[in-house]
């Protein structure tokens, strides 16, 4: 036979769950009114404002410049831009490949700037500017001290520049630190012929379509010519070797010499 409960046991139980229930909604609105006090007085205070602009990544423009391109200021409220317009605003310039902005901390914005890689320095009337990764040339304020990257001189067409950059970001970096100066030399027959001299005293005769392929094969070429013997390295077609004194004479040699000194 089933115990009958009677409704006067059940009366204090009832009244606990009340109670319970009671307490953890007022709980649960004191904790969100204590969430909204909390956010007006944040919004309210200099926590919600800008004090820090941080910039990273940034080479050939400081962080001063980013900054002020991002449109955004120290004492802004830090929730009252979007971050894509920023990054979108930085993106414009044809030098940055990529930007990040980010809120961090109660109120600092970084912002994470990626340049194009510098490729070559190119010469233009008296003026030596840069090449960027991405073909854009970049010009500069004032002479570089030093010229540690490759000398491009003749390149003029758009077409010519972005195939010989292009063909160049395919090069070993090793075998890019011994390029001294590329110079276009396009004749009817070849309209991509170059001519590279190589900071180790060789010359080298390419064709800009094929010079990544054709220039990896130059450390095994050279290591085969006489010692203390310097020459032309023709690529074009084949890969064969001539020395300077069978290809110019002793006096052509120097006179070129100076004519490349000089296009410096």
């Amino acid at each position: 036979m089933e115990k009958i409960i009677d409704i006067e046991e059940r009366i204090p139980t009832l009244r606990e769950r009340r109670k319970k229930r009671t307490n953890l909604r007022f709980t649960i609105l004191l904790a969100i009114f204590g969430i909204i006090l909390l956010a007006l007085l944040y919004f309210q205070s200099s926590l919600s404002h800008i004090n820090k602009i941080e910039v990273s990544g940034g080479h050939l423009k400081n962080a001063e410049y980013y900054s002020k391109v991002s449109t955004i200021r120290v004492g802004d409220s830090l929730w009252d831009f979007k971050l894509k317009n920023v990054e979108a605003s930085i993106q414009k310039k044809n030098w940055v490949e990529s930007v990040t902005v980010e809120r961090n901390w109660l109120n600092t914005v970084t912002i994470k700037v990626k340049e194009y890689d510098k490729k070559t320095f190119i010469k233009q009337g008296d003026r030596y500017n840069l090449v960027l990764q991405n073909g854009v040339i970049y010009n500069l304020d004032e002479l570089p001290r030093e010229m540690n990257l490759p000398i491009l001189v003749g390149f003029k067409e758009e077409d010519l520049l972005l195939k010989i950059i292009k063909q160049l970001d395919k090069v070993d970096e090793e075998l890019m630190t011994l390029i001294s100066q590329v110079n276009a030399i396009p004749t009817k027959s070849n309209p991509y012929a170059i001519r590279l001299f190589m900071n180790d005293g060789f010359e080298v005769r390419a064709t800009i379509t094929t010079l990544a392929e054709k220039l990896k094969y130059y450390p095994s070429i050279i290591s085969q010519v006489k010692k203390g013997e310097k020459g032309v390295i023709d690529l074009e077609v084949g890969s064969f070797y001539r020395s300077y004194t069978s290809e110019y004479g002793e006096q052509a040699k120097e006179e070129e010499i100076d004519d490349q000194t000089a296009g410096k």
